[in-house]
Parts: structure tokens; sequence; C-alpha cells
């Protein structure tokens, strides 16, 4: 392999020509615009860029998983779908981290078992994309106090004439002889003779047969185990950090042993892992924004307190300490950026190229952390477009569980939805009538949004917007009452819409132009997704099969693109790469505690300068830093593999990305030996 370098007359023909190769596959365009991707065969929930330049997506049934293989000329709108091995568990909001040797980690689970029931699963897998195959890890330990979530029920399979429901999911530690069972196909009054780590014999036989049938119990019993979605991050020593959604400890999963062990815990007592997102420093250190949630049971671990906190991990101590102006260890003012009337959610957190770390508030409010002067400060407002029969009205717009994602030119887009937008107004209602009058004003309104109030069935929603005054509800009323309180709207209420902070105006403006998903006006934020590309681009998922790639406009800074020193062959078709801040400026994408997607890891990309413009990624590994930035005076290395699709030797023009930023190329001389793992 030769290396053709910048110093002689073939060096400066590839120093020219590999600004072509940058433009090509690096995408920085004049000005910005949407394009739809290849549909995925499945609807997807979770994005994630694995290191040999594939996605890995989840599909919302919670088990199916899909790969994305960009087209031979890198673009991943032409990409080729493929269904790959079934998750051995249902499962939805989870932990989750690509892993530095190349295959994908995961454990928990808002919801998780055969019927995706709502429980705090424990149980993980990881992915091996050679094999195509999964292996479960080491649950997550019993902890002590127990205070995991209480339920009343399992999903399990029944067999007709058989006493024993079978692979009983979540568990059934705590489930008691004597208690009575209940569901379809189980015969009145049966009670519960025994239980087995994964089945229940009861005293009676099933009378039908039934696949993953919620079976009730007439008590509760405890999950001894439990994990949620929780934040993690990937740290030194082939560790995972994972938060707790039942108290203020962390916990470190050892890749290489497979086991747990307790790390640090928070500052603040009472401070759980729940709703919050979590950014990595250059020196590796995480920062975190805190709800400071009360964990007492009896309040149900979801109590606001005195306003906002902030902690930071220290991945070499294994301790959190406290950045907050309120004790007295930041500067500055944090603002509050949730609240009960947002459901307790929270929107992304996500570091700018310049260093400062972005929090986007669930409650139109947005937070910045400069780390380099250890301030706090208030962000712009997040405001949108509300649209109805009445006209169009300015309003607060919130991340209550949304994803952001930074591009090469350093801006953040992220999603909002509408739940700060919530109306708590007053109006007549008419038992048996489902007409409200008498509203002061019904401008922004949505059909679909929630409405409670005295007098008016739950689930009832907005049925039409009728006059500056009065709405018409999917139920009637069952009061008669004149200027009833009633609240319009809330957490999770529609429409989603798009935004641009730009961290040299520190503004927030529409995203343009505006992506033409005509799903978007009519439904909340949480299931989009967003994930940054090796192009530069960003993908962004509604939820649905129809996945869109955004090209944002503007160069990267060219003093934050990862540096290519060198690459030196050690057989068997590997190389190790040498360079600065390969990692990129940033995770990435985020999301927060339902969902991580981070890629501030280096790829590899060969572009053939054959006339063909064919693109290959090579497989990268054993990445020397796990931290984001790391500046041009730290020299990284990391493994690469040739992809087995690189099979004609020649010169390629060869980039290494970090979080969507690409290096100058360096061209190489790619061998038949090499190819050939000689």
């Amino acid at each position: 392999m030769r290396l053709f370098r910048h110093s002689n007359r073939r060096g400066c023909l590839a120093y020219i020509l590999g600004f072509v190769f940058l433009q090509a596959f690096q995408t920085e365009a004049l000005a910005a615009t949407w394009a739809q991707m290849t549909p995925a065969p499945k609807t997807i929930q979770l994005m994630v860029q694995m290191t040999d330049g594939t996605l890995l997506a989840q599909g919302y049934d919670g088990q199916t998983w899909m790969k994305l293989t960009p087209d031979a000329s890198g673009s991943y709108v032409n990409g080729t779908w493929t269904i790959l091995a079934s998750g051995p568990v249902r499962r939805l909001y989870f932990a989750s981290q690509v892993l530095p040797d190349g295959r994908f980690w995961l454990v928990g689970g808002e919801y998780t078992g055969p019927a995706l029931q709502a429980n705090w699963g424990a149980t993980g897998e990881i992915y091996d994309p050679v094999t195509n195959t999964w292996i479960s890890i080491t649950p997550f330990p019993a902890r002590t106090p127990n205070r995991c979530p209480t339920l009343s029920y399992v999903s399990g399979n029944l067999t007709s004439g058989s006493a024993v429901i079978d692979t009983v999911y979540p568990q059934t530690a705590g489930i008691t002889v004597g208690w009575t069972v209940s569901g379809t196909g189980i015969p009145a009054g049966a009670t519960v003779l025994s239980t087995t780590a994964t089945t229940i014999t009861m005293s009676a036989p099933a009378t039908a047969t039934r696949t993953a049938s919620t079976v009730n119990f007439n008590h509760s019993y405890r999950l001894t185990s439990c994990v949620g979605d929780e934040p993690s991050a990937l740290v030194p020593g082939g560790n995972i950090l994972l938060g707790s959604l039942i108290d203020n400890g962390s916990w470190l999963y050892n890749v290489a042993t497979d086991s747990w062990t307790q790390s640090g815990s928070k500052v603040y007592t009472n401070d759980r892992s729940d709703e919050e997102g979590w950014a990595k420093l250059p020196s590796g250190n995480i920062v975190n924004y805190d709800l400071f949630k009360s964990i007492d049971p009896a309040q149900d671990g979801s109590n606001l307190e005195n306003g906002a906190y902030a902690e930071v991990y220290n991945p070499g101590s294994g301790t959190w300490s406290g950045i907050s102006p309120s004790d007295g260890t930041a500067f500055g003012t944090i603002p509050q950026l949730s609240s009960p009337q947002v459901g307790y959610e929270l929107g992304p957190v996500i570091r700018l190229q310049d260093g400062r770390i972005l929090v986007i508030g669930a409650n139109q409010h947005t937070g910045i952390y400069n780390p380099s002067t250890n301030t706090w400060a208030g962000g712009p407002d997040i405001i949108g477009t509300l649209t109805n029969s009445q006209g169009t009205v300015a309003a607060p717009f919130g991340a209550d569980d949304a994803p952001a994602a930074i591009v090469p030119n350093g801006h953040v887009i992220f999603a909002a939805d509408a739940a700060p937008a919530a109306v708590s107004t007053t109006g007549n209602i008419t038992a048996g009538s489902a007409i409200v009058t008498n509203i002061p004003s019904t401008a922004g309104l949505q059909v679909g949004w929630g409405v409670s109030g005295t007098g008016i069935p739950s689930n009832t929603t907005i049925k039409s917007v009728d006059s500056p005054s009065q709405v018409t509800l999917s139920a009637n009323a069952t009061s008669t009452i004149a200027s009833d309180p009633i609240r319009f709207g809330g957490t999770f209420s529609k429409p989603t819409q798009l935004f641009d902070f730009n961290p040299t105006t520190n503004s927030i403006s529409a995203l343009t132009p505006a992506i033409p998903d005509a799903n978007l006006p009519n439904m909340a934020v949480y299931p989009t997704r967003m994930l940054t590309l090796p192009t530069g681009q960003v993908m962004f998922t509604d939820g649905g099969t129809q996945p869109w790639v955004y090209t944002p406009d503007g160069p990267a800074n060219a003093s934050l693109r990862p540096a290519i020193n060198g690459l030196t062959y050690s057989g068997g078709g590997n190389f190790t790469l040498t360079g600065k801040q390969l990692n990129g400026q940033s995770a990435g994408a985020a999301y927060g505690d339902d969902d991580q997607m981070d890629t501030n890891y280096p790829l590899v990309r060969f572009t053939a300068t054959d006339g063909s413009g064919k693109v290959y990624y090579g497989k990268t590994t054993n990445w020397s830093s796990l931290a984001v930035g790391g500046g041009l005076s730290s020299t990284q290395t990391v493994n690469v593999t040739l992809n087995p699709a690189l099979t004609t030797p020649g010169t390629y023009a060869m980039t290494v990305i970090g979080a969507g930023i690409a290096s100058l190329p360096m061209f190489v001389n790619i061998t038949q030996a090499e190819i050939n793992k000689q």
C-alpha cells in the first residue's frame, strides 16, 4: 500500500482531486434540501450507525431489525434494506450503544415482552452483524431496597388442556401460590399452584391455546430487577455507563466479562436518571441536566422539586459532582426545562461545535452550559405555529421526548410539538351535548387535542373548531356547567414541527426548507428519530416506513475536520489509521433516555478513482478515544478492515468521518495482496 501525500506533483493533483471527492461524498449543499429515502420494509423506531457504514434499525413492533446498506455511490437515500435476525425479546425504548468491536448492545425497555407490556425490562442482548445473531447478556442485577414497579399481570403462552402457562414474561419472582389468575382461555376461579423462572402452573387447565396471552392476578407483585428507558454512554475500560430509574445510582456494564458493577451515585439523593440525556465532553466526562425527581414510592416517583440541577460524571474516578448555580458549583442560572404540564418530559442534550452544551426543554425553554467557564444561561425559546379554521397563531413548542442532530455547519436541527401550547380556559357545557360554547378564544386549538374538565368524559378530544368561541368534542358532556374550567391539549400534542438552532446567533427558527412529510401535522413528536449520517446529512423518521434525508447547507469549519496522519497495513486485510480529532465534535444525534444513537467514533470511507466513483466503507474497531472533540494536538488511532466488496486493487480516496464531519481525503493504493488479506 502506498500513501499519496501533497509534497510532490502527484500529491498536489491528489489534493485538488480530493476536494472533488469531498464535495461528492461529504454533502455540503448550496441550499438545504429534503429527499425521500428508499422505504423501509417495516416501521422504524430506532436507527444506529454501524462501524461498517451500514445502518441498523429497529421496527416499532419491538422485535424486527433491519439493515440499510448505502448504494455503490455511497448514497443512503438510494440504499437497500435487508431484514435481519429478529431480536429475542420484544422491547421498545431502551439503552443502546454501538461497541468499539463493531457489535451493538442494548438493555432494558420501557415496554418489553411478547405483548410489549408497560414494564421496565432488565434483560439485554448484543447483536453481531458478522454472524447476524443475538446473544443474551447478564440481566441487570436486583436492587436493595427494591423500588422497581409493581405489576398485576404477565404475558405467557397457553395450551388448551394444559395447566402450565409457559414462557412467562417479564418474570415470576413475587408471584405467590394461591393468587387468583384470569384472562382469555383461563377458567374462572383458577389459582396459582406453583412457579418456575418461566412458567406458572394453575389449578385448572386452559380452555384455549393462545400465544403471548395477558394473564391477570388479583394481587400486584414487584419486579425484582428493572432498567426501563435509561440513558447510557460508552466510557473507557470496555464499560458502558447506565443510569437508574429507581435511585441516584449508576452502573457499569463490562462487555468483556458480561458483568455489572455499581459506579458512583449522583450528588442529589433523590435524583433518578429519568427523562434525561447525557452529553460527552472532550475530557470524556459526561454532562447531565437533572429534573431532580423524588423516588418516594408513595409519590410514584413523579415529583419535580425546586427547579433544575446539573451534574457531571468523571469516568476516571467513577464519581458524579455538581455543576449547579443553586448549590454554588457553577455560575449563572439553569432554566427549568420541564414541568408537570408537559409530563416531566425532556428533550435532547447535545454538545455544540464551540464546546457549549445545549439542553432542549419540553416546556419551550432551552438551556446552555459553557464548560470552559462553568456557567449556565437560558437559551432561546421554541416558537412554532398553530393553524386551524380560525387562522394561524404563534405558539410555544417543546421537545417532550424528541430528537436532535448537529450538522457539519454547526447548526442543530430538532423536532418539537405543541405540548406547551396547551390552553387552560373556560367554556359552557351541556349534558348530552358535545358542543362547548362561550370559550374566550379558540385560536390555535387543534382537532385531536385532548380535553379535560368537570363533566367531560375521559379520553375526550376536540372533534372540530367551529368558531372563535366554540368547539365540538368527540364525546357528550355529562353535566351542564357554565364557565367550566377546561384544559385543551397537553403532553404529546400535535403538530410536530422541525426547528433550527443557530449557535452563532443563539436563535431558533423554523427549519427551512420545511420537510414535506404529511404525517407531522397530525402527530406528536415522540415517535420521531434523527441520525447523523457519514455523508453529513441527517436521516429523519416519523415512526413510519418512509424515512427522509436532510442535506444541510454550508461547509464544516475546516479546523474541526478529522485529520489523517497515516494508514499502516498490519496483514489479514487490517490497517491502523492514525490521525487527530477522529471522533467528531459531538455525539452527532441525540434523543435522551429512550434511545441513544451516538456516532462519535471514526468511520472510514474508500472512494475509487478509476472513474466509477464506487464507495466502500471499511469496518472500524478499537477506537483509541471514546470522547468528542480532541483537538489537533492529540493523536488517535483506529483499526480498519477492508470492505469485502472492495475487490479491485488501485488508488482510492480515503476519508475518515466523525459524527458527520469528514476529513480531507488521503489517496492510498490498495494492493491485491491486501485485498487477499495476505
